[in-house]
């Protein structure tokens, strides 16, 4: 087969390809290779690192927390080492950071174009909450696009590391694989069979139908409103009408020919700066965002920290809980109305409910079971006693009746008189009356 005809798109797990992705298009390929490099380290136990460890670095009482590379919501990566971050990483260091009494503030360390959709509420929950305890400031390296602008949006304040910065890409990013001219070309048909008017919505063998093409924009077109009112609700400055009005472009922190500072005049970052002058702000007690202390952390008594940080960790466990829900009723959902739990409603069921497999296996499980045998019994009809009279009309007039209420038997008119004519032989005409 000629490798040349395959779309680049057909190397991407389905898990990417079929969802929307917060990623600047121009690095797409940079999500894709960080999912497959993920799965393939976690599988050889190389990349897994001690949760029980913090795993940012402390400088000056500060934590900077790296988030760097593709957002995956997967597995337990963290930015450097990695080339890659994980939302459940970036959650637990962002919550650890914000417990810590140590802590005096939390840099985040973003050089990330986005990522998976999936999973970015639970890290932009936690450093929204974060803010309610300390300085968090995102410092943005190289860029910060897509889901890495949608985190760095949560923080006190944006802050630019280099005039090569750059911030923005307020938007969302699918595809849909169409590969039924590669097939023909190759001599494969497929023949999709399913139940449902919407069961195979854009599948891969045949060229999108505008319906389907227009479900699919309504969704990208919804999860980016979404990301356009979270941005605004973490950072009020760039109202979600601004944030939709940059139809997703991407802002430089120089321009060299005019030398303007197009990130920030747009609003989408706050201030030049490096790393040295934010842990020295947030040292001097200004720091940026909703939680500014003039004379620094040192007046915060144990009692407030405490109570602060259990409001954070109340504000996160929440919100980790409502994820938790939302995946359970669309783990237990795509279990019960999948094909193969019509065949076996009963193993279906226990599937969903009483264990926690996944919606893969579980499909394989049932597909292996097969359909359920009925545990229902025949019963007997219930006796019902008859009298002589129905028993002889249910018979018939010169027919033999069985007393003990069974079937009539099989003798005729003919038999009986034949059988009386005998009996009456043996007895002799004396017998007769």
């Amino acid at each position: 087969m000629d490798t040349n005809l395959q779309p680049t798109a057909i190397s991407w797990p389905a898990v990417l390809a079929a969802r929307p992705q917060l990623i600047a298009d121009a690095h797409a390929m940079e999500l894709r290779d960080a999912w497959v490099t993920a799965e393939r380290e976690f599988n050889a136990n190389l990349g897994r690192q001690t949760a029980d460890v913090a795993r940012y670095r402390v400088v000056d009482g500060v934590a900077v927390i790296p988030v760097s590379g593709a957002l995956i919501n997967r597995y337990d990566f963290l930015g450097e080492g990695s080339g890659y971050t994980s939302y459940p990483a970036l959650t637990r260091e962002v919550n650890r950071a914000a417990a810590d009494p140590a802590i005096r503030g939390i840099v985040l360390g973003i050089n990330s174009p986005g990522g998976n959709a999936d999973g970015i509420i639970a890290p932009s929950s936690a450093i929204r909450a974060a803010r309610q305890v300390k300085p968090v400031v995102a410092l943005v390296g190289s860029i910060a696009a897509s889901g890495g602008y949608w985190l760095a949006a949560q923080a006190g304040e944006i802050i630019l590391d280099n005039d090569m910065s750059q911030v923005g890409s307020i938007g969302v990013y699918t595809m849909h694989m169409d590969v039924s001219k590669l097939l023909e070309r190759i001599g494969i048909d497929i023949s999709v069979i399913s139940s449902g008017r919407n069961k195979v919505d854009g599948h891969p063998f045949a060229p999108l139908p505008a319906d389907v093409r227009a479900s699919i924009q309504q969704e990208v077109d919804d999860l980016r409103l979404m990301f356009a009112r979270e941005v605004s609700a973490g950072r009020p400055v760039l109202t979600a009408d601004l944030a939709l009005a940059t139809e997703a472009k991407v802002f430089s922190a120089f321009n060299p020919r005019s030398g303007a500072r197009p990130a920030i005049e747009e609003k989408l970052a706050d201030r030049m700066g490096s790393l040295s002058d934010v842990v020295g702000s947030i040292n001097r007690g200004r720091s940026p965002g909703r939680f500014t202390r003039k004379t620094g952390m040192t007046d915060v008594t144990r009692e407030e920290h405490d109570r602060a940080v259990a409001a954070a960790r109340e504000e996160g466990r929440v919100a980790g809980e409502r994820t938790g829900r939302e995946a359970a009723a669309t783990r237990i959902s795509s279990i019960m109305t999948s094909d193969e739990a019509k065949a076996n409603p009963k193993l279906a069921s226990h599937l969903a409910y009483k264990t926690e497999t996944s919606v893969e296996d579980a499909k394989e499980m049932l597909a292996a079971a097969g359909p359920a045998v009925s545990e229902q019994k025949s019963e007997p009809e219930p006796r019902v006693e008859k009298t002589y009279e129905q028993r002889s009309a249910a018979a018939g007039g010169d027919g033999y009746v069985d007393t003990n209420g069974g079937a009539p038997k099989a003798n005729t008119k003919a038999g009986w008189s034949k059988a009386v004519a005998a009996a009456n032989k043996g007895l002799g005409p004396g017998a007769r009356h």
